[in-house]
Protein backbone atom coordinates (compact mmCIF):
# COMPACT_ATOMS: atom_id res chain seq x y z
CA UNK A 1 0.00 0.00 0.00
CA UNK A 2 1.05 3.70 -0.84
CA UNK A 3 -0.61 7.02 -0.23
CA UNK A 4 -0.51 7.43 -3.74
CA UNK A 5 -2.34 4.24 -4.61
CA UNK A 6 -4.71 5.02 -1.58
CA UNK A 7 -5.39 8.28 -3.06
CA UNK A 8 -6.21 7.57 -6.69
CA UNK A 9 -8.03 4.60 -5.05
CA UNK A 10 -9.94 6.91 -3.11
CA UNK A 11 -10.75 9.41 -6.31
CA UNK A 12 -12.17 6.42 -8.21
CA UNK A 13 -14.45 5.44 -6.23
CA UNK A 14 -15.68 9.12 -4.72
CA UNK A 15 -14.98 11.83 -7.11
CA UNK A 16 -15.35 9.69 -11.06
CA UNK A 17 -18.25 11.02 -12.89
CA UNK A 18 -20.93 8.79 -13.94
CA UNK A 19 -20.62 8.77 -18.28
CA UNK A 20 -24.46 7.58 -18.55
CA UNK A 21 -24.96 10.66 -15.64
CA UNK A 22 -23.09 12.97 -18.21
CA UNK A 23 -24.93 11.81 -21.53
CA UNK A 24 -28.43 12.35 -20.24
CA UNK A 25 -27.62 15.47 -18.90
CA UNK A 26 -25.27 17.09 -21.74
CA UNK A 27 -28.83 16.48 -24.00
CA UNK A 28 -30.86 18.29 -21.51
CA UNK A 29 -28.50 21.04 -21.50
CA UNK A 30 -28.36 21.85 -25.11
CA UNK A 31 -31.92 21.35 -25.12
CA UNK A 32 -32.18 24.46 -22.81
CA UNK A 33 -29.20 26.04 -24.58
CA UNK A 34 -31.02 26.07 -28.06
CA UNK A 35 -34.29 27.62 -26.61
CA UNK A 36 -32.50 30.43 -24.94
CA UNK A 37 -30.57 31.48 -28.19
CA UNK A 38 -34.02 31.11 -30.30
CA UNK A 39 -36.05 33.19 -27.54
CA UNK A 40 -33.61 35.72 -27.54
CA UNK A 41 -33.32 36.24 -31.83
CA UNK A 42 -37.32 36.44 -31.92
CA UNK A 43 -36.84 39.89 -29.50
CA UNK A 44 -35.40 42.14 -31.69
CA UNK A 45 -35.85 45.50 -29.13
CA UNK A 46 -33.16 43.38 -27.15
CA UNK A 47 -29.81 42.32 -26.55
CA UNK A 48 -28.80 40.19 -29.66
CA UNK A 49 -25.98 37.09 -29.53
CA UNK A 50 -22.58 37.48 -31.66
CA UNK A 51 -21.70 34.33 -33.27
CA UNK A 52 -17.77 34.18 -32.74
CA UNK A 53 -16.73 31.17 -34.48
CA UNK A 54 -20.22 29.48 -35.43
CA UNK A 55 -21.29 29.74 -32.02
CA UNK A 56 -23.28 32.06 -29.54
CA UNK A 57 -21.80 31.00 -26.40
CA UNK A 58 -19.21 29.63 -24.94
CA UNK A 59 -18.89 26.48 -22.43
CA UNK A 60 -16.80 26.99 -19.12
CA UNK A 61 -16.28 26.04 -15.86
CA UNK A 62 -15.08 22.59 -13.89
CA UNK A 63 -17.13 20.13 -16.35
CA UNK A 64 -15.37 21.48 -19.41
CA UNK A 65 -11.89 21.69 -17.63
CA UNK A 66 -12.16 18.04 -16.85
CA UNK A 67 -11.43 19.10 -12.71
CA UNK A 68 -15.48 18.75 -12.10
CA UNK A 69 -16.02 16.67 -8.69
CA UNK A 70 -18.02 13.63 -8.37
CA UNK A 71 -21.36 13.79 -10.50
CA UNK A 72 -22.38 16.31 -12.84
CA UNK A 73 -25.39 18.51 -11.72
CA UNK A 74 -24.45 21.80 -13.06
CA UNK A 75 -23.09 23.80 -16.23
CA UNK A 76 -21.83 27.28 -16.93
CA UNK A 77 -22.38 28.64 -20.26
CA UNK A 78 -21.64 32.34 -21.39
CA UNK A 79 -23.82 33.86 -24.11
CA UNK A 80 -21.91 36.52 -26.20
CA UNK A 81 -23.86 39.55 -26.75
CA UNK A 82 -23.46 41.20 -29.22
CA UNK A 83 -21.48 44.50 -28.48
CA UNK A 84 -21.14 46.68 -31.69
CA UNK A 85 -20.84 50.24 -31.45
CA UNK A 86 -19.63 50.12 -27.51
CA UNK A 87 -16.76 50.74 -25.71
CA UNK A 88 -14.93 49.49 -22.69
CA UNK A 89 -13.01 51.53 -20.15
CA UNK A 90 -10.88 51.23 -17.04
CA UNK A 91 -10.30 54.38 -15.34
CA UNK A 92 -11.72 56.23 -17.35
CA UNK A 93 -9.61 55.04 -20.71
CA UNK A 94 -10.75 53.24 -23.36
CA UNK A 95 -9.29 49.33 -22.94
CA UNK A 96 -11.82 47.76 -25.74
CA UNK A 97 -13.50 47.98 -28.60
CA UNK A 98 -16.85 46.43 -28.92
CA UNK A 99 -17.37 43.27 -31.12
CA UNK A 100 -20.60 42.79 -33.45
CA UNK A 101 -22.74 43.42 -36.41
CA UNK A 102 -25.59 44.69 -35.18
CA UNK A 103 -26.47 48.35 -36.31
CA UNK A 104 -27.88 50.36 -34.26
CA UNK A 105 -27.56 48.00 -31.35
CA UNK A 106 -30.33 47.42 -28.78
CA UNK A 107 -27.86 46.64 -25.83
CA UNK A 108 -26.85 50.62 -25.51
CA UNK A 109 -30.68 51.73 -25.93
CA UNK A 110 -31.68 54.30 -22.62
CA UNK A 111 -33.59 51.06 -21.21
CA UNK A 112 -30.72 49.03 -20.37
CA UNK A 113 -28.35 52.09 -19.67
CA UNK A 114 -27.47 52.75 -15.88
CA UNK A 115 -29.52 54.82 -13.79
CA UNK A 116 -27.35 57.04 -12.09
CA UNK A 117 -24.36 57.08 -14.60
CA UNK A 118 -26.19 56.67 -18.28
CA UNK A 119 -23.02 56.49 -20.26
CA UNK A 120 -22.60 52.58 -19.41
CA UNK A 121 -24.77 49.39 -19.68
CA UNK A 122 -26.26 48.73 -16.82
CA UNK A 123 -24.81 44.74 -15.36
CA UNK A 124 -28.51 44.47 -13.31
CA UNK A 125 -30.65 45.48 -16.39
CA UNK A 126 -28.88 42.67 -18.52
CA UNK A 127 -29.73 40.36 -16.16
CA UNK A 128 -32.79 41.23 -15.93
CA UNK A 129 -33.14 40.85 -19.34
CA UNK A 130 -31.86 37.75 -19.48
CA UNK A 131 -34.12 36.20 -16.64
CA UNK A 132 -37.18 37.34 -18.54
CA UNK A 133 -35.61 35.84 -21.56
CA UNK A 134 -35.32 32.44 -19.56
CA UNK A 135 -38.40 32.77 -17.48
CA UNK A 136 -40.24 32.58 -20.93
CA UNK A 137 -38.21 29.60 -21.69
CA UNK A 138 -39.17 27.37 -18.55
CA UNK A 139 -42.59 28.56 -17.89
CA UNK A 140 -44.25 26.39 -20.61
CA UNK A 141 -42.61 23.33 -19.08
CA UNK A 142 -43.96 24.07 -15.39
CA UNK A 143 -39.84 24.47 -14.35
CA UNK A 144 -39.20 27.06 -11.70
CA UNK A 145 -38.52 30.59 -12.83
CA UNK A 146 -34.57 31.09 -13.56
CA UNK A 147 -32.42 32.92 -10.64
CA UNK A 148 -30.19 35.82 -10.35
CA UNK A 149 -27.15 34.82 -8.70
CA UNK A 150 -24.44 37.03 -8.36
CA UNK A 151 -23.07 36.99 -11.98
CA UNK A 152 -25.54 34.31 -13.86
CA UNK A 153 -29.04 33.66 -13.94
CA UNK A 154 -29.52 29.68 -12.92
CA UNK A 155 -31.92 27.53 -14.32
CA UNK A 156 -32.84 24.40 -12.96
CA UNK A 157 -34.22 21.66 -14.77
CA UNK A 158 -35.80 19.09 -12.30
CA UNK A 159 -36.65 16.19 -14.09
CA UNK A 160 -32.81 15.97 -15.00
CA UNK A 161 -31.66 17.50 -11.41
CA UNK A 162 -29.29 19.70 -13.58
CA UNK A 163 -28.63 23.44 -13.26
CA UNK A 164 -27.57 25.61 -15.60
CA UNK A 165 -25.54 29.26 -15.11
CA UNK A 166 -26.09 31.40 -17.98
CA UNK A 167 -23.79 34.44 -18.00
CA UNK A 168 -24.44 37.38 -20.22
CA UNK A 169 -20.74 38.00 -21.48
CA UNK A 170 -20.26 41.00 -23.72
CA UNK A 171 -17.35 40.44 -26.31
CA UNK A 172 -14.59 43.17 -27.03
CA UNK A 173 -11.15 43.59 -29.22
CA UNK A 174 -8.48 45.31 -26.80
CA UNK A 175 -7.23 48.57 -27.99
CA UNK A 176 -4.23 48.03 -30.07
CA UNK A 177 -4.55 44.59 -30.77
CA UNK A 178 -6.13 41.62 -31.82
CA UNK A 179 -7.34 40.26 -28.52
CA UNK A 180 -10.19 39.46 -27.70
CA UNK A 181 -12.07 39.53 -24.37
CA UNK A 182 -15.27 39.46 -22.54
CA UNK A 183 -17.19 41.26 -19.91
CA UNK A 184 -19.69 39.57 -17.67
CA UNK A 185 -21.24 41.16 -14.59
CA UNK A 186 -18.83 41.65 -11.26
CA UNK A 187 -22.14 40.63 -9.39
CA UNK A 188 -21.56 43.85 -6.62
CA UNK A 189 -23.86 46.32 -4.84
CA UNK A 190 -22.01 48.76 -7.15
CA UNK A 191 -23.12 47.26 -10.51
CA UNK A 192 -19.52 46.99 -12.54
CA UNK A 193 -18.18 44.92 -15.08
CA UNK A 194 -14.77 42.52 -14.35
CA UNK A 195 -12.99 41.03 -17.55
CA UNK A 196 -13.00 37.48 -18.56
CA UNK A 197 -11.92 35.29 -20.87
CA UNK A 198 -12.79 31.67 -20.16
CA UNK A 199 -11.65 30.00 -23.24
CA UNK A 200 -8.27 30.94 -22.24
CA UNK A 201 -9.06 29.20 -18.49
CA UNK A 202 -9.59 26.14 -20.97
CA UNK A 203 -6.69 25.86 -22.67
CA UNK A 204 -4.61 26.70 -19.61
CA UNK A 205 -6.10 23.44 -17.69
CA UNK A 206 -5.88 21.39 -20.79
CA UNK A 207 -2.42 22.14 -21.96
CA UNK A 208 -0.99 22.24 -18.40
CA UNK A 209 -3.51 18.86 -17.25
CA UNK A 210 -1.90 17.03 -20.63
CA UNK A 211 1.84 16.27 -19.12
CA UNK A 212 0.36 14.73 -16.34
CA UNK A 213 -1.63 12.07 -15.51
CA UNK A 214 -2.79 13.07 -12.22
CA UNK A 215 -2.64 16.85 -12.40
CA UNK A 216 -6.81 17.32 -13.44
CA UNK A 217 -7.36 14.77 -10.30
CA UNK A 218 -4.91 16.84 -8.08
CA UNK A 219 -7.63 20.16 -8.66
CA UNK A 220 -10.44 17.52 -8.40
CA UNK A 221 -9.50 16.20 -4.55
CA UNK A 222 -8.38 19.97 -3.44
CA UNK A 223 -11.70 20.95 -4.24
CA UNK A 224 -12.96 18.02 -2.83
CA UNK A 225 -11.36 18.62 0.27
CA UNK A 226 -12.05 22.18 0.92
CA UNK A 227 -15.67 22.32 0.17
CA UNK A 228 -16.80 18.67 1.35
CA UNK A 229 -14.20 18.26 4.40
CA UNK A 230 -12.77 21.18 6.09
CA UNK A 231 -14.63 24.05 4.61
CA UNK A 232 -12.28 25.89 3.61
CA UNK A 233 -13.60 29.08 1.66
CA UNK A 234 -10.79 28.93 -1.00
CA UNK A 235 -13.28 29.04 -4.64
CA UNK A 236 -13.00 26.32 -7.12
CA UNK A 237 -11.07 28.62 -9.57
CA UNK A 238 -8.83 29.92 -7.32
CA UNK A 239 -7.62 25.91 -6.29
CA UNK A 240 -7.17 25.56 -9.81
CA UNK A 241 -5.08 28.76 -10.20
CA UNK A 242 -3.23 27.97 -7.72
CA UNK A 243 -2.78 24.33 -8.94
CA UNK A 244 -1.26 26.55 -12.17
CA UNK A 245 0.35 28.77 -10.14
CA UNK A 246 2.63 25.84 -8.78
CA UNK A 247 3.04 24.18 -11.81
CA UNK A 248 4.76 26.90 -12.96
CA UNK A 249 6.95 27.07 -10.18
CA UNK A 250 7.98 23.75 -8.92
CA UNK A 251 8.11 19.93 -10.30
CA UNK A 252 5.02 17.72 -10.50
CA UNK A 253 6.10 14.20 -9.47
CA UNK A 254 2.74 12.64 -10.76
CA UNK A 255 2.84 11.34 -7.08
CA UNK A 256 0.38 12.72 -4.17
CA UNK A 257 3.17 11.07 -1.53
CA UNK A 258 5.01 14.46 -2.65
CA UNK A 259 2.29 16.28 -4.89
CA UNK A 260 -0.02 16.75 -1.93
CA UNK A 261 1.88 18.08 0.28
CA UNK A 262 3.60 20.06 -2.11
CA UNK A 263 0.51 21.58 -3.37
CA UNK A 264 -0.73 22.30 0.21
CA UNK A 265 2.38 23.77 1.36
CA UNK A 266 1.72 26.16 -1.47
CA UNK A 267 -2.12 27.09 -0.63
CA UNK A 268 -0.48 28.10 3.23
CA UNK A 269 2.76 30.25 1.32
CA UNK A 270 -0.41 31.75 -0.63
CA UNK A 271 -2.61 32.38 1.95
CA UNK A 272 -0.26 33.98 4.49
CA UNK A 273 1.24 36.36 1.79
CA UNK A 274 -2.83 37.23 1.07
CA UNK A 275 -3.16 36.19 -2.79
CA UNK A 276 -3.74 33.35 -5.30
CA UNK A 277 -3.25 34.93 -8.60
CA UNK A 278 -5.57 34.39 -11.37
CA UNK A 279 -4.17 31.83 -13.98
CA UNK A 280 -4.58 34.48 -17.13
CA UNK A 281 -3.37 37.82 -14.83
CA UNK A 282 -1.14 37.52 -12.24
CA UNK A 283 -2.59 41.06 -11.23
CA UNK A 284 -6.10 39.69 -10.33
CA UNK A 285 -5.87 38.46 -6.74
CA UNK A 286 -8.41 35.85 -6.14
CA UNK A 287 -8.33 35.52 -2.25
CA UNK A 288 -8.91 39.10 -1.65
CA UNK A 289 -12.09 38.86 0.78
CA UNK A 290 -11.56 36.04 2.44
CA UNK A 291 -10.34 35.30 6.58
CA UNK A 292 -7.01 34.39 6.01
CA UNK A 293 -6.61 33.74 9.53
CA UNK A 294 -9.93 30.90 9.77
CA UNK A 295 -8.07 30.12 6.28
CA UNK A 296 -4.41 28.89 7.69
CA UNK A 297 -5.79 27.72 10.65
CA UNK A 298 -7.82 25.18 8.52
CA UNK A 299 -4.71 24.27 6.11
CA UNK A 300 -2.56 23.60 8.72
CA UNK A 301 -4.96 20.94 10.22
CA UNK A 302 -4.93 19.69 6.87
CA UNK A 303 -0.79 19.65 6.91
CA UNK A 304 -0.79 18.20 10.26
CA UNK A 305 -3.56 15.29 9.65
CA UNK A 306 -1.57 14.54 6.08
CA UNK A 307 1.87 14.05 8.21
CA UNK A 308 0.45 11.60 10.23
CA UNK A 309 -0.48 9.14 7.38
CA UNK A 310 1.86 6.29 7.36
CA UNK A 311 2.49 4.37 4.45
CA UNK A 312 3.75 1.29 6.79
CA UNK A 313 0.66 0.97 8.67
CA UNK A 314 -2.16 -1.87 7.89
CA UNK A 315 -4.88 0.70 8.29
CA UNK A 316 -3.54 3.38 5.52
CA UNK A 317 -6.38 2.45 3.29
CA UNK A 318 -9.17 3.37 6.21
CA UNK A 319 -6.64 6.26 7.49
CA UNK A 320 -6.43 7.52 4.15
CA UNK A 321 -10.20 7.77 4.17
CA UNK A 322 -10.90 9.61 7.35
CA UNK A 323 -8.45 12.20 6.32
CA UNK A 324 -9.92 12.85 3.08
CA UNK A 325 -13.38 13.36 4.62
CA UNK A 326 -12.00 14.68 8.13
CA UNK A 327 -13.36 11.87 9.68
Amino acid sequence: MSINNEFNRFIRENLALSQKDITTKVKSREWLIDRVIQKIREKTDCPQLYKENGQEYITFGSYFKGTKVSDVDEFDIMLIIDSNGGVFKQGGIQTGEGIGIIDPNPKYFQKYRKDNDPEFVSPRKIMNWLKGIIDEVLEPYGCEPGEKDGQAVTAHIKSKDIYIDFVPGNIFRKVGSNEIFYTIPKGDADGGWIITNPRVDKEIINQTGSKYKQFKNSIRLFKYIFKESYYVKISSYAVESAHIDFERKYYFYDDYKYDFIGILNHFITLVQNKKIPDMRDSSINLISDINNDACLQKLNRIKERFIDLDEGSATLTTDVNAFLRNK
